[in-house]
């Protein structure tokens, strides 16, 4: 029961850390252009937004597996 506990815990530290960071920037290279042996590369961001109700799930699942994990059968 202990493995329980600790990934309650660990999904309460990712609830938190979703509704503290709402955005995860992503940076890639994108290849625009290719003619012989020259190449012309852009750098592009991409913003992944995470919902709110991502991270009160991940809390709320968290709690219910923590509490779970300390009880005995």
């Amino acid at each position: 029961m202990r493995g329980l506990t600790i990934v309650g815990i660990i999904l309460i530290v990712l609830g938190i850390g979703a509704l503290v960071v709402n955005v995860i920037p992503v940076h890639h290279q994108e290849q625009e252009a290719k003619i012989g042996s020259l190449t012309i590369n852009s750098d592009k961001e991409t913003d992944y937004i995470i919902p709110n109700y991502v991270g009160i799930i991940a809390i709320v699942a968290g709690v219910g597996l923590a509490v779970a994990g300390t009880r005995k059968a």
